[in-house]
């Protein structure tokens, strides 16, 4: 007897088409608003690392892009600083490779750790930790890391 449960119905619906993401993002007029917005201020941030320093470059990225103001996110205040200064040189560069802005705002923009930190117990040696480099010490011929070896030898050994 074979069990009906296992055979196709007819009833049942069925699945849909698979579609690639791309074509998702497409396809909604939101999601296409989203994504060219994106596409455009990651192209805005990679020129304008073309145009700083690198340290000050890695920790720069456009937020915003509208009605003429471009707005930059600096990690730290005195990057925000940094990027104040340079403004009406990183407008000229824009301009010239084809993005005009009236103004260019920054602000500070620094990111919260996701957890504490750890912290590092620090690893402490002790004689007998220690003690195969104290024995190679005494294998060494004369001379400075000989001496030094052993005098922190009786140090460590309380001599």
């Amino acid at each position: 007897m074979r069990d009906s449960s296992l055979l196709p119905d007819s009833r049942m619906p069925k699945p849909t088409a698979l579609r690639r993401i791309d074509r998702v993002l497409e396809s909604d007029a939101q999601l296409r608003t989203w994504t060219e917005r994106h596409r455009r201020e990651a192209a805005l941030t990679q020129l304008l690392t073309k145009h700083l320093p690198r340290p000050i470059a890695d920790r720069v990225r456009v937020t915003d892009t509208r009605e003429g103001v471009l707005e930059l996110a600096a990690t730290a205040g005195a990057i925000a600083a940094v990027l104040r200064q340079r403004a009406p040189d990183l407008r000229a560069a824009l301009s010239r490779n084809g993005w005009d802005f009236t103004e260019v705002r920054v602000r500070v923009q620094v990111a919260g750790r996701s957890s504490p930190a750890q912290k590092i117990d620090k690893r402490q040696w002790d004689s007998a930790s220690a003690a195969p480099l104290f024995d190679l010490a005494e294998q060494l011929p004369e001379g400075p890391l000989r001496s030094a070896l052993a005098r922190w030898s009786r140090r460590a050994r309380g001599r």
